[in-house]
């Protein structure tokens, strides 16, 4: 009788086992398992760029307080023509430090050229953004110039006006 009762326990046993092993498969296991999860889309805005231009506006020469054509003046030994116009900055941007500068061509073997510019280059920043700065540029034509200099013409199409931002990690 002993052994009558041994083969319905295997039975049940190998029914078990395969029960189990269905509900695993059917159940997605094969080594996997989900936890639950959520995701969401954040709408964090936009960063948008600042800005740095500079616009001139057009200038006017003089000879002391007398407004020149410099297309019919003829300059002679001890003369100073000034140049003046204004520079209007665009500078945006929350951090954005800026300064202007110049770069005059030489004088060649005649004259001597100074650019003046407010404030020996002083740093701008977004306060000063649409705000005109006069510069000047002064052209001489020294008392001992020689002959050679007669009908000698001075190109200031070199003449270069520059902003240019600091870099922050200075200060």
């Amino acid at each position: 009788m002993g052994g009558v009762s041994a083969r319905p326990r295997s039975s049940a046993v190998k029914a078990l086992a395969a029960g189990a092993l269905g509900l695993l498969l059917l159940g997605g296991g094969a080594g996997t398992f989900a936890l639950w999860s959520d995701e969401e889309t954040v709408d964090a805005g936009d960063i948008t760029d600042g800005e740095l231009a500079l616009a001139v506006g057009g200038g006017t020469w003089f000879l002391g307080e007398t407004e020149v054509d410099v297309a019919t003046f003829r300059m002679v030994p001890g003369d100073t023509l000034t140049y003046e116009a204004t520079v209007t900055p665009t500078i945006v941007g929350d951090t954005l430090r800026a300064t202007l500068s110049s770069t005059v061509p030489g004088g060649g073997e005649h004259w001597t050229i100074a650019a003046t510019l407010p404030d020996g280059g002083a740093e701008l920043t977004e306060a000063d953004s649409g705000v005109a700065v006069p510069i000047e540029v002064d052209v001489t034509l020294p008392v001992g110039s020689g002959n050679e200099s007669q009908l000698a013409v001075l190109d200031l199409e070199d003449l270069v006006l520059s902003l240019e931002q600091v870099d922050p990690s200075e200060g």
